[in-house]
């Protein structure tokens, strides 16, 4: 008996199961980016709280001063690793006082490692611009988007010489320092050698409004009276910043709602300098003489 012909697809209708596989693709590809971002805005919130815990532990082993912005030594300035300007910050003080593990930097060659509570998941894992241990960091964030904002901070320890790379700016400056003309944030340094007065160190108990006064941000370095350009929008395909209280809670808030907005926060004038930053933007406190 003769087997019969099986009929086969025409073009036709192959091109109509592609068409349909095409379609369904650019349905599912929007809602798989929007939930992996979705998930790594939740990790990030994750990590700024449990660096929230970190602080409390640290106030807790240090008579209740809140966490220090860092360590700063005197002149002279502008070698590298911080053996200058940045002896220390946040990420290395509370990595040698073994409330976080070291990532295994030994080199500032070394590639930033995606891992543990200094990392966000929405940021890049390579330096873009200047080097972030280097104090000529100075302007050279153009605006709140771009991926210089979204790299780590790199500061190698002045103590130990441990490398840490942090994905997290904290809300300190130069506030009360001697002349400088800055305006005073919640977070300070510990005093150089030379004594420089760089401002009081809080304790935490002592923070007004600690539920809406900021303690980290998404964003580099500190000191965003200088460069405001240095929180950064990375959630929200780069339209929200997550930030950390210094209750230890942690929100997701849009960029453009917080000082500066999104662009270039440092034109026409420097937002976080304006005597009426809490009239203009009430929901979160950023300055310590504004609570």
């Amino acid at each position: 008996m003769p087997r019969p012909r099986r009929r086969g697809f025409t073009l036709v209708e192959l091109l109509v199961v592609i068409g349909i596989i095409a379609l369904l693709i650019s349905i599912l590809l929007p809602a798989l980016s929007k939930a992996r971002e979705q998930a790594n805005t939740t990790k990030c919130l994750a990590n700024l709280k449990s660096i929230g815990q970190m602080q409390a532990a640290y106030a807790a082993d240090n008579k209740g001063f809140a966490l220090p912005a860092g360590f700063l030594r005197g002149p002279p300035e502008g070698t590298t690793y911080g053996e200058g300007l940045h002896a220390e910050n946040y990420a290395t003080i509370l990595v040698n006082m073994n409330y976080a593990p070291a990532q295994g930097l030994k080199t500032a060659t070394d590639l930033a490692t995606g891992e543990g509570v200094f990392y966000c998941p929405s940021g890049v894992l390579e330096f873009k611009g200047l080097s972030h241990y280097d104090v000529k960091f100075n302007n050279i964030i153009p605006n709140r988007t771009n991926l210089v904002g979204a790299s780590p901070w790199r500061t190698q320890s002045y103590a130990t010489k441990v490398i840490v790379d942090t994905w997290y700016g904290i809300n300190a400056g130069w506030g009360t320092l001697v002349g400088s003309g800055r305006h005073p944030f919640p977070a300070s340094f510990i005093p150089d050698k030379n004594g420089a007065n760089y401002g009081a160190l809080l304790k935490l108990g002592a923070v007004k409004r600690n539920a809406q006064t900021v303690f980290m941000y998404d964003g580099t370095f500190y000191d965003l009276d200088y460069d405001s350009n240095r929180l950064n929008a990375r959630h929200r395909n780069q339209t929200a910043t997550n930030l950390l209280f210094y209750d230890g809670h942690a929100v997701t808030a849009s960029t453009a709602d917080l000082p500066g907005g999104i662009g270039d926060a440092n034109a026409p004038t420097k937002v976080f300098a304006d005597k009426a930053l809490v009239d203009k933007y009430p929901e979160y406190r950023w300055r310590h003489d504004q609570n």
